[in-house]
C-alpha cells in the first residue's frame, strides 16, 4: 500500500521551491559560505586602493589603466571566489543530509528523489546568484568611485581649458573614461560567469550523488574546473582523433564562458548574439548534468 502510494505523488513545483529556499537558508548559515563572500567582498572593494600602483601614466592613460586594472582584478575575484562558493557549497549538500539523517525523513514523505535534487540543485544555484550579485554590486561601486573621481577631474580640466581645440580633446577624454566605467560587455562578462558558475554546481551535485565525502567532491570538482579550462586547447591539439574529440565532449569547455580579456582590453564589444550562444551551450550540459545525477540518485541506495 505504501510503495503504491509513492508512486502516484505527482510532480510539485511547490515542493522543489520549498526544498530550494530551506537550501539556500542552510548554506548561508555555514561559517565556510560567510568567510569566503565576507573574504571575497574586502577584497573586490579594496581594487581601488590596489589600482594606484604600478602605473606610471599621466592624464586620460593613467586613469584608463587603473580602470582597466579594476576590471581585471575584481573580475578574477568573482570568478575565484564564485568558484569555490559554487563548489564548497554544493558539495556538502547530500552528505550533510545523509550524515544528519534528514534525507530519510524528507524522502519519506510525498517527495520524489527527482524533486529532492533538483531543489537542492535550484539551492545551490540560488546561493551563486546571491553571492554573484553582491560580488558585482561591490565591484560596480568600486569602479564607480574610482572612475567618478577622474570624471570629475576631467570636468574640471575641461572647464579650465585655456582655448576650444583643448576643451574638445578634453571632452573626447572624458567620454572615453565614462565608457569605460559604464561598459555594458561587463553586464554580458557576468551574466556568463554565472552560467558557468551554475553549470559547475550542476556537476558538483552529479559527483555527490555517488560519493558520500564532501572531500572526495569537493577535489573532484576542482579537477573537472581546471580541466574544463584546459578542453579548447586540448581539442585543438588531438583535432585528428575521434576517440579524444569524443572524450573531451564529455567535459564542457569552461574557457568560452570566460569574457574577462574582451572586456579588459575593450577593442570590440561582445554582441549579445554571442552571449545568447555561449549560453545555449551550458544550458544544454546543465541539462545533461542534471539528468545524469538523476539517474545515479534514483539507483542509489539509501
Amino acid at each position: 500500500m505504501t510503495e503504491m502510494r509513492k508512486e502516484w505523488v505527482g510532480f510539485s513545483p511547490r515542493r522543489i521551491w520549498t526544498i530550494a529556499l530551506n537550501t539556500l537558508t542552510e548554506s548561508v548559515r555555514q561559517k565556510v559560505y560567510l568567510i569566503l563572500i565576507l573574504f571575497a567582498l574586502v577584497l573586490i572593494a579594496s581594487a581601488s586602493f590596489f589600482s594606484q600602483f604600478g602605473f606610471g601614466e599621466t592624464g586620460e592613460q593613467e586613469a584608463l589603466e587603473q580602470l582597466k586594472f579594476i576590471k581585471d582584478f575584481c573580475l578574477g575575484a568573482i570568478s575565484v571566489f564564485g568558484m569555490l562558493i559554487a563548489i564548497v557549497g554544493t558539495a556538502q549538500l547530500i552528505p550533510n543530509e545523509l550524515e544528519s539523517r534528514t534525507i530519510y525523513t524528507i524522502l519519506a514523505k510525498p517527495v520524489r528523489r527527482f524533486e529532492f535534487l533538483l531543489g537542492k540543485y535550484l539551492g545551490s544555484a540560488l546561493l551563486v546568484l546571491v553571492s554573484l550579485t553582491m560580488m558585482s554590486v561591490m565591484f560596480g561601486a568600486a569602479l564607480k568611485f574610482k572612475g567618478d573621481n577622474y570624471l570629475r577631474m576631467a570636468h574640471e580640466s575641461v572647464r579650465q581649458a585655456q582655448d576650444a581645440g583643448s576643451a574638445e580633446d578634453l571632452v573626447r577624454q572624458a567620454k572615453r573614461i565614462h565608457a569605460a566605467v559604464y561598459d555594458a560587455d561587463l553586464v554580458k562578462a557576468l551574466v556568463l560567469a554565472y552560467m558557468k558558475l551554475a553549470l559547475l554546481a550542476a556537476i558538483t551535485l552529479l559527483v555527490s550523488t555517488f560519493s558520500t565525502s564532501m572531500v572526495f567532491n569537493v577535489a573532484m570538482a576542482l579537477m573537472i574546473f581546471f580541466a574544463g579550462h584546459l578542453v579548447g586547447a586540448a581539442k585543438e591539439k588531438w583535432a585528428e582523433s575521434a576517440l579524444a574529440r569524443f572524450l573531451l565532449a564529455l567535459i564542457p569547455d569552461l574557457g568560452v564562458f570566460n569574457l574577462a580579456d574582451d572586456v579588459i582590453l575593450g577593442s570590440t564589444s561582445v554582441p549579445w548574439a554571442y552571449v545568447g550562444k555561449v549560453a545555449a551551450y551550458g544550458g544544454v550540459y546543465l541539462i545533461a548534468v542534471l539528468a545524469a545525477a538523476h539517474f545515479i540518485f534514483a539507483e542509489r541506495e539509501m
